[in-house]
């Protein structure tokens, strides 16, 4: 066949239309908002409102994703096999994780960080699911770019406790949680790609 014609399809009580190839190649592609230069400046985070906070000044210092990077070398180097962990948080200070006991893959094991205290490993545990993921997964120049994004945005907020774990992602797939607190308290919730780019804020409505 050389040439495409025209399919026409009629309904009884609907319009008649037509369309033909050459009118599918006029179709526009759809286009998308470029990448913000910048996790903090996604535009999802412009629906956060802070409160009024005058005289007051949040307590406690913001998370150190930079840790993350300390930890995994302590885990792989008592672990060199281990590949995939769950439920990853971490404080300024200090590092949480859980992996697969090695030995055992229907028990897990608490993992434990600290600068000053190295690595600690907890009993084995049973494990009902396994909600492991890959290390590789964890981009950390990505969320210390959105935790530094953040605190040069919102100075007033401390960015706690962001956590990375396939039971806190609801429908978004695999996303990091991180809360915003305020002098008031919790101010809101903001999940976040694997990339750093957020994706919802939920804010505190007290």
């Amino acid at each position: 066949m050389t040439a495409v014609a025209a399919a026409t399809i009629s309904f009884t009580g609907c319009s008649t239309g037509t369309a033909s190839y050459d009118d599918a190649r006029s179709l526009v592609a759809p286009t998308f908002a470029p990448a913000p230069r910048s996790p903090a400046d996604s535009p999802q985070l412009d629906a956060l409102v802070l409160r009024d906070t005058a005289g007051l000044a949040a307590t406690g210092p913001n998370a150190d994703p930079t840790n993350l990077t300390r930890a995994f070398a302590a885990l792989t180097a008592e672990f060199p096999d281990i590949d995939r962990i769950s439920d990853l948080y971490f404080d300024d200070e200090n590092v949480w994780l859980t992996i697969v006991d090695p030995e055992a893959p229907n028990r897990s094991r608490s993992i434990y960080w600290s600068d000053y205290s190295g690595l600690s490993v907890g009993d084995a545990e049973f494990m009902e699911e396994d909600t492991s993921f890959p290390i590789s997964a964890v981009h950390v120049d990505a969320i210390t770019a959105l935790v530094d994004g953040l605190a040069e945005r919102y100075p007033s907020l401390v960015i706690d406790m962001p956590r990375l774990s396939t039971e806190l992602s609801y429908d978004l797939g695999l996303s990091w949680r991180l809360d915003l607190v305020d002098a008031r308290g919790n101010l809101a919730i903001v999940f976040a790609d694997l990339d750093g780019t957020v994706t919802v804020v939920d804010q505190d409505q007290d």
